[in-house]
C-alpha cells in the first residue's frame, strides 16, 4: 500500500489474532509491542492490549513511539487516518482466501519485519510448507470419491464456508466438492442447503443436533445416511497449526478409511476433540 521501510520496525501493534499466531511462528514476535485487545492468542497475553480495530487506542500507540501498525481488512478507514495522522505507517495486509493469497499474505507479514527479501521469503516458505502437506492429503485420496460437502461456520447457522474462504479451498484439497463454492461471504443458508443435497455436512458442535431436528431437511443425503459432523470451527482461526488441523480432521471425516490414525501427524488431533469432531 505504499508503505515503505528504512529499516526493521522495533515496535509493531498488530490487531488480527490470525497475524499474531503467523508472526509468532515465523519468529519476529520480540518486534511486537501490542496486539488487539480480543487477540485470541494466549502467547500473546504479554503483548499490551491496544483497543481493536474497530477502536484503536490511537494515543496509545502515538504515545509509545510504535512504528508500525499491521492489520487485516477490518479496520475502518478513519481509523487507518487517524494512526496514519501521528506518522506511524499502517499495513492492511488481506486476510488469505486460497492457497495464492495465503502464501502472499505470510510474505507480507514477513517483509514487515525483515524485508522484502529474507522476511518475504522466509513467509512464503513458510506457508509454502502448510500446503506441502496439505498435498499430501490430496494426494492420499485423490482416487477415492469426492464427496458433496456443506461447511457451517457459524453456530447460529449465520456463515458457512463459501468460495471465496480458505476453509473451502483447503475443503477441496482433501477431498470434498464445497456445494457453496459459488456463493461469497459467507452468505448461504439453509433453503440453499436444501437444493444442493449435499452428502457431508461439517457443522460446530451442538449444530448437528438442530440440524436433524429439522423436518426440511429430511431426504438431504447428509442426513438420511447420518453423515452430519461436529468440528470446532474456531481451528481455522489459527492459520499457521490450525491449517494443518483442521484439513486433517476434515480428510478423516470425508475418508476414514484412508485417513486413518496411523497416517496423521501426532498433535494434529487430540483425543479429547475427537468425540467432538466425528459424532455418529
Amino acid at each position: 500500500g505504499g508503505v515503505k521501510f528504512v529499516g526493521a520496525p522495533s515496535k509493531v501493534v498488530c490487531y488480527s489474532s490470525t497475524y499474531i499466531g503467523i508472526i509468532y511462528a515465523m519468529g519476529y514476535q520480540d518486534q511486537l509491542f501490542g496486539r488487539t485487545a480480543n487477540c485470541a492468542y494466549k502467547e500473546a497475553d504479554e503483548l499490551k492490549a491496544c483497543g481493536t480495530a474497530d477502536n484503536p487506542s490511537v494515543d496509545l500507540i502515538f504515545g509509545n513511539n510504535v512504528d508500525l501498525v499491521i492489520t487485516d481488512g477490518t479496520m475502518s478507514q478513519k481509523s487507518i487516518e487517524d494512526i496514519q495522522e501521528k506518522q506511524i505507517p499502517v499495513v492492511v495486509i488481506p486476510e488469505a482466501t486460497g492457497r495464492s493469497s495465503m502464501v502472499e499474505m505470510y510474505g507480507a507479514l514477513g517483509a514487515c519485519f525483515r524485508g522484502g527479501n529474507e522476511g518475504y521469503h522466509k513467509g512464503c516458505e513458510i506457508a509454502n510448507t502448510i500446503f506441502s502437506e496439505l498435498d499430501d492429503i490430496s494426494r492420499m485420496v485423490e482416487s477415492e470419491e469426492t464427496w458433496n460437502t456443506c461447511v457451517i461456520m457459524s453456530s447460529d447457522l449465520s456463515q458457512f464456508a463459501t468460495g471465496d474462504t480458505l476453509v473451502s479451498a483447503i475443503l477441496e484439497l482433501v477431498g470434498g466438492f464445497n456445494v457453496a463454492k459459488d456463493s461469497m461471504k459467507g452468505e448461504y443458508n439453509l433453503s440453499d442447503l436444501m437444493r444442493s443435497d449435499p452428502d457431508v455436512i461439517i457443522c460446530p458442535p451442538g449444530v448437528e443436533q438442530r440440524l436433524r431436528a429439522k423436518s426440511s431437511l429430511v431426504g438431504i443425503p447428509a442426513m438420511d445416511n447420518f453423515r452430519v459432523y461436529s468440528m470446532d470451527m474456531s481451528v481455522f482461526d489459527d492459520q499457521y497449526q490450525g491449517v494443518r488441523k483442521g484439513a486433517w480432521r476434515m480428510a478423516k471425516i470425508l475418508h476414514p478409511d484412508i485417513i486413518t490414525d496411523d497416517v496423521i501427524p501426532e498433535g494434529m488431533i487430540d483425543k479429547e476433540e475427537e468425540e467432538d469432531v466425528f459424532l455418529d
